[in-house]
């Protein structure tokens, strides 16, 4: 008897130095930062270590992980984004189509100006030359909101943030620059391409380095109604031209000029208006009204560009989808939402105790904790045969957002950790796969409210270093790779 209370005393004890010296490793994070952490065998589920993982905390990123893993089981792998022309094919007589015609938007984040061009060669061909009617770009795959709710407004300038709505061309982003043309110069130069149908003007400073200081000044962006943008403040000079990535933010006006501006092209002459409508919605195309179809890439090279490149434009179209899909209504932020978890719960995961916005992770109001993204991460791994969602993963040294990560970047990590990133300002999430000698570990990693500029000079490693989120990385995944614990 007292052999075995010595050995659970033993084992107490051993347990609580092993959680001591996994905890050691947070004085290498900046002061103040958040960390919750598990990590399990993957064969037996055995847990290696654990720190505040019942903790909720903001996701970002890694929030794709859960709706790669839904689309998979919802809509499968031949599910692609139709974009097409309706009509009835009994109104086109000697050239002329009487009525109006209905271009289909699905939410494909991947349609772009090339696709609706072909699209209207194709109508051509049907023998359509004139319209008498109204064409009318239908939005009603999706309704609500374009952004999910919690997103940062001084972010919605920007292509990451590109709105997601039914109708989507050219991943709703206009590329442009700023340059400093001469030595002298004190303004900017802004270059949009002509063919971009938006307005951009800009009133750019050049200044130096320590007038940019002294005057607080950056550079900002001014956003109005029907795709005005103005830049204004200040930049530094800089050799090479600083590239620009504006969100349209009124993706219905765009779409109108480019589609006014492709028939035209096309030689289709329009009686009517290229107008946007919000019809019936659709549970599915009659293939007796297409007149001419467009289909996106399918659900895993989808699924492979969301993950590894971490596209918010594609998770959170899939994320609407998917609420359409299950709920057999127009998508949205809402019943995407709602699809998600019960679909989830069918498979056994419970993410009553989440709070999901978005199917990207932009969203500050996703709070999620490392038990339930484990939770996820044990599913997928489990069900690798049939979700295949393993190789969208990115992998470290190698691809994706872990191509260059500087926290898995040592030669002895290159191609043994296999994750999803999850980044916002204070925000660093890993979730994923490490490949040991002894066999594949599961860990999620969420890092939240971090500051760099606090960081402290740290006395813990034998070199002298300032404490960052990489470097508490890099000893993280060292420990979990050899199977050792900090000392």
């Amino acid at each position: 008897m007292l052999k075995v209370c010595l050995f659970f005393i033993s084992s107490v004890l051993s347990t609580s130095v092993l959680a001591q010296q996994w905890q050691q490793l947070q004085s290498l994070l900046p002061k103040g930062t958040q960390v919750s952490y598990l990590v399990l065998e993957a064969g037996n589920q055995k847990t290696i270590a654990g720190f505040q993982e019942e903790t909720l905390k903001t996701p970002a990123s890694v929030q794709k992980l859960l709706t790669a893993t839904t689309a998979k089981l919802t809509l499968g792998d031949d599910f692609r984004y139709q974009t097409v022309i309706q009509g009835d094919k009994s109104k086109l007589k000697g050239g002329i189509y009487k009525g109006d015609l209905r271009l289909h938007f699905s939410g494909d984040p991947m349609l772009t100006r090339q696709h609706i061009k072909q699209l209207l060669q194709q109508l051509k061909r049907t023998g359509v030359n004139k319209i008498e009617g109204d064409f009318l770009l239908d939005n009603s795959a999706f309704n609500g909101y374009q952004w999910s709710n919690g997103q940062a407004w001084n972010d919605l300038g920007v292509c990451y943030t590109s709105p997601t709505s039914a109708i989507i061309v050219n991943r709703n982003c206009v590329q442009g620059n700023l340059s400093v043309t001469s030595a002298e110069a004190t303004k900017a130069r802004l270059f949009v391409p002509d063919y971009e149908p938006v307005d951009i003007t800009a009133d750019v400073d050049v200044v130096t380095k320590e007038q940019r200081d002294t005057l607080f000044c950056d550079l900002e962006l001014t956003r109005d109604s029907h795709n005005k943008y103005h830049l204004w403040g200040c930049m530094v000079p800089r050799k090479r031209a600083f590239p620009l990535a504006f969100a349209v933010n009124d993706p219905n006006t765009y779409a109108q000029k480019i589609v006014t501006a492709e028939m035209k092209k096309a030689g289709i002459n329009l009686i009517g208006d290229v107008k946007v409508a919000t019809l019936a919605y659709q549970t599915s195309i009659l293939s007796s009204s297409v007149m001419a179809s467009h289909l996106s890439p399918n659900l895993p090279v989808l699924l492979k560009q969301m993950m590894k490149d971490s596209d918010n434009l594609i998770a959170d179209s899939l994320f609407k989808t998917i609420g359409a899909h299950y709920f057999k209504q127009p998508g949205n932020f809402r019943n995407g939402t709602k699809a998600m978890k019960l679909i989830l719960k069918e498979q056994g995961i419970d993410l009553e105790n989440a709070y999901i916005a978005d199917g990207s992770g932009l969203s500050r109001h996703n709070l999620m904790s490392a038990e339930l993204f484990m939770s996820v991460m044990k599913f997928v791994y489990q069900q690798d045969a049939k979700l295949g969602l393993l190789g969208s993963l990115s992998v470290a040294g190698v691809d994706g957002t872990l191509k260059y990560h500087k926290g898995v970047n040592s030669k002895a990590l290159k191609g043994k950790i296999i994750a999803k990133t999850g980044s916002l300002k204070g925000v660093a999430n890993l979730v994923g796969i490490v490949k040991t000698p002894t066999g594949d570990k599961l860990f999620v990693l969420m890092i939240n409210g971090y500051n760099q500029a606090n960081s402290v000079t740290n006395a813990v490693i034998p070199r002298v270093e300032k404490a960052s989120v990489y470097l508490f990385e890099k000893a993280f995944f060292k420990h979990i790779y050899e199977g050792t614990t900090p000392q």
